[in-house]
C-alpha cells in the first residue's frame, strides 16, 4: 500500500490470515446471493446490487494483500451451501459482520478501516434483509 512501510514478521502473517478469511467469506456471500438471485426473481435487482457489494468487498481485499493472481470472479471459488432465503441470508449477513469486526480488531491499522466497512456494510445488508421480511 502506498506511504506504509513493507512490514514483516507474525504480525503482518497475522494481518494476511484475518484479511484472507474476510475475503473467503466475501467471496461465500457473494456466491450465496449468486444461488439467491436464480431462486428469488423477485428479489433479484435487490440481491444483485448486495452481491456486487460482496464482489467488490473481494476485489479491495485482494489488492490489500497484493494479490496478483486473483481469479476475475472471487465467487467462482466459493460454494453457496444450503438453501437460500431472505432469512438465511440476513442470518448469513449477521454472522459475517460480527467475524469481520473481530477480524477488524486484529489486523494492522492501515488495514482496519477496510475490514470495519466491510463489517458494517455487512450489518447494514443483514438489517435490510429483515426489514424486507416483514
Amino acid at each position: 500500500m502506498p506511504g506504509f512501510p513493507r512490514l514483516a514478521g507474525p504480525a503482518v502473517m497475522a494481518d494476511a490470515d484475518l484479511l484472507r478469511g474476510v475475503l473467503a467469506e466475501s467471496a461465500r456471500l457473494a456466491a450465496r446471493y449468486e444461488a439467491a438471485i436464480g431462486a428469488l426473481p423477485a428479489e433479484a435487482e435487490r440481491l444483485t446490487v448486495v452481491r456486487d457489494a460482496h464482489r467488490a468487498h473481494a476485489d479491495a481485499l485482494l489488492r490489500a494483500l497484493d494479490t496478483a493472481t486473483a481469479p476475475a470472479d472471487p465467487s467462482a471459488s466459493a460454494a453457496p451451501g444450503g438453501t437460500v432465503t431472505l432469512k438465511t441470508l440476513a442470518e448469513d449477513e449477521r454472522a459475517a459482520s460480527g467475524r469481520a469486526a473481530t477480524a477488524c480488531l486484529g489486523v494492522l491499522s492501515h488495514h482496519a478501516p477496510l475490514v470495519g466497512t466491510i463489517a458494517a456494510a455487512r450489518a447494514t445488508h443483514a438489517e435490510s434483509l429483515a426489514g424486507a421480511q416483514q
